[in-house]
């Protein structure tokens, strides 16, 4: 209320001023006095109505003008808890807003969130940390973080941040629910008088095997060079020290040589190659292309060496096949890749059996062999770069550990999946699973 409301107006006074005028001079001439004493004439009559009257109008205008102040109050006080509601709605809805918000920007975020009162209890958890750590935060709410963790290193380091307020970097190492590396990054929230620490978790595992793969890479791509030109410059010094006037010994120190040389050349061939196919710098050349006509080529040209071996090499591709979507030259080097290893380690007298079928996803081709088998540790890296599950003799046969890898790329770059089956002493079957022309659907990467 204003200071002009809360003034009492000149006219509340008029009344008594008029009533002062009109009884004082009455009073102080004698004549209330005569009055009282011989009786009221008309003009004492007259002189009492009109200090009566004003002596009551005041009393009425201090009601009146009170009951004006009243309602201009209630007015005041209306509007301002009206204001006060509508300022309070609005900072509810500015609280609600902004925890709307950080719900959203938790739920999607891809690092996991941990938040850990002074007893080290976790007090806030996001979904992302619930799927890292295996674990709903209806469960993990209110516990130790311990109980969920199991981290020693990390309840040391929370111990120090809420102490010392400085931040600190941890990786933590889990093997369940899978086997995982977390980076936490351990920093101070919350005010001094209530302090809690803030713990983000990212999953930097496949970070840590692509450097470990990458440093494998390296490690192996060396090795494969420096051993065949290690071999080519010691029969090259030997021949020049004098074993050339030995013609035998010269001869079958050339062939070595000729050997690791060819050797290097298709590794480094190779390499291209799989570098080619991982950039995706390479196109290939669809068309549609009977299965019976991949098969075929792969054969033939494999033929030769599996005769000379003593292995017995079939096809068997029924008729009525739909076409495959695909380039003919790249998926018949993955299936020479494929029937080639067959050769190369099944033993004399054994099969090698190149069959297709058609199926839900697409068109099926098997590379089955009664070679030594692969054992079930390795079979979940056989297509990794230079893995080799017997390097003696992968090497002995000149293989250079880069051909399912590069078929691997090649068929997934057709849409389609490469599996590998395989049981010890009885043999392995690696199948190819292609869509055919027209067919939008992919293959899915499981046996039917």
């Amino acid at each position: 209320m204003n200071g002009r409301q809360g003034a009492v107006p000149p006219r509340f006074f008029l009344p008594a001023a008029v009533g002062l005028a009109a009884g004082l001079p009455y009073v102080l001439s004698g004549r209330l006095r005569a009055a009282l004493l011989t009786g009221p004439g008309p003009l004492d009559f007259t002189v009492w109505l009109v200090v009566a009257g004003a002596l009551l109008l005041s009393p009425l205008q201090g009601y009146r003008e009170t009951r004006r102040l009243a309602a201009a109050l209630e007015r005041e006080a209306d509007l301002a808890k009206k204001r006060a509601e509508r300022d309070y709605q609005e900072r509810l809805s500015g609280l609600l807003l902004e925890k709307a918000r950080l719900d959203v920007i938790l739920k999607h975020m891809a690092d996991g969130i941990l938040l850990v009162d002074q007893r080290r209890r976790i007090v806030l958890m996001n979904p992302a940390a619930e799927q890292m750590l295996g674990i709903s935060r209806h469960e993990a709410l209110g516990r130790d973080h311990l109980e969920i963790t199991h981290h020693f290193d990390l309840d040391e380091r929370l111990a120090r941040v809420l102490a010392t307020g400085v931040p600190e970097t941890l990786e933590i190492r889990r093997a369940r629910p899978q086997q995982q590396i977390l980076e936490a990054r351990v920093s101070l929230a919350g005010s001094a008088q209530e302090r809690s620490a803030l713990v983000m978790l990212r999953d930097v595992t496949r970070a840590r095997q692509l450097e470990q793969m990458r440093k494998d890479f390296v490690a192996n791509v060396t090795h494969e060079l420096r051993t065949p030109l290690t071999s080519i410059q010691g029969f090259a010094e030997t021949l020049l020290e004098g074993a050339l006037e030995d013609p035998d010994t010269a001869r079958h120190f050339v062939e070595i040589m000729h050997r690791e040389s060819s050797h290097l050349s298709a590794l480094i061939d190779e390499l291209l190659d799989l570098s080619r196919v991982e950039s995706g710098k390479f196109r290939l050349q669809r068309r549609p292309t009977p299965p019976a006509e991949l098969i075929e080529a792969a054969v033939s040209r494999l033929a030769p060496k599996a005769e000379k071996k003593g292995i017995r090499l079939t096809a068997e591709v029924p008729g009525g096949l739909p076409p495959v979507d695909g380039d003919p030259d790249r998926l018949i080097q993955v299936l020479s890749n494929l029937v080639d290893n067959a050769v190369k380690y099944t033993p004399a007298d054994g099969r090698v059996t190149v069959s297709a079928w058609k199926s839900e996803g697409g068109v099926r081709i098997a590379v089955q062999d009664t070679g030594p088998g692969i054992p079930q540790a390795d079979l979940g890296r056989i297509f990794e770069r230079f893995y080799r599950v017997d390097k003696a003799r992968s090497r002995a046969t000149g293989g250079t550990g880069l051909g399912l890898a590069i078929a691997k790329h090649i068929v997934e770059a057709h849409g389609g999946a490469i599996e590998v089956a395989s049981e010890v002493g009885r043999g392995s079957t690696f199948t190819v699973i292609l869509p055919t022309a027209g067919d939008e659907t992919r293959p899915a990467a499981s046996r039917p």
